[in-house]
């Protein structure tokens, strides 16, 4: 069994410093390496009070400079908030200067507040089809010559650039909490994230035998 944290950055009072938070974030990343946990995980939100995580992979760069064993996973970035190529570009150059050690947690989101905000009109269903278009164009643009005429994104042939430093690119992890969701995530070859919530473990084992 590996163990991982997942760290926020969440901010129980309006009154508590920024800079402060994120500082005590990256001590505690730092804690988590010295005591061997496998892998910290930070997500991506816009324009909530409660987090300042507006882009994960900065968060994530920083901490390959400060830390020396840890993988580092985005969980999550949101998916409709990114353009493929922009992901997956970006992706990579974090693989780069991370020596490998990335790993990319994808979601569709789970916040109205943000969607209505960057994505005014947009829905859960259409959130999540946007991931499920988004998840195979990662992939191709890695592989190269890949060209997409998708629902939501069309482009000519385009490669990755960069090409991310994992072969085959950073492992993909799909936030996934119902069967349809868990059986495309490995129809596509990724990992899977959940997270036991009302339902606790049983919900957890459920999905897990649905598969």
């Amino acid at each position: 069994m590996k163990f991982s944290l997942f760290a926020h950055m969440e901010r129980i009072s309006p009154d508590q410093d920024q800079k402060q938070l994120y500082d005590e974030f990256v001590a505690l990343c730092k804690i988590a390496d010295r005591g061997g946990m496998h892998a910290v995980w930070t997500g991506e939100h816009h324009g909530m009070n409660f987090t300042i995580s507006p882009n994960p992979f900065l968060n994530l760069v920083d901490l390959a400079r400060q830390t020396e064993n840890l993988r580092l996973g985005t969980g999550t970035v949101i998916a409709p908030f990114w353009h493929p190529m922009r992901l997956a570009g970006e992706a990579a150059m974090t693989d780069i200067i991370t020596d490998g050690r990335l790993d990319l947690g994808i979601a569709r989101g789970a916040y109205s507040y943000e969607y209505e905000r960057l994505m005014p009109g947009m829905d859960a269903w259409e959130a999540g089809q946007r991931m499920r278009e988004l998840i195979p164009a990662l992939q191709g643009l890695w592989q190269g010559d890949y060209a997409q005429e998708g629902e939501f994104h069309s482009f000519p042939k385009t490669t990755s650039s960069p090409k991310p430093l994992q072969e085959n690119g950073p492992p993909i992890w799909v936030a996934a909490r119902d069967p349809n969701s868990f059986e495309f995530a490995v129809a596509q070859g990724c990992n899977i994230q959940v997270t036991p919530l009302w339902q606790g473990e049983a919900e957890i084992e459920s999905l897990m035998s649905a598969l």
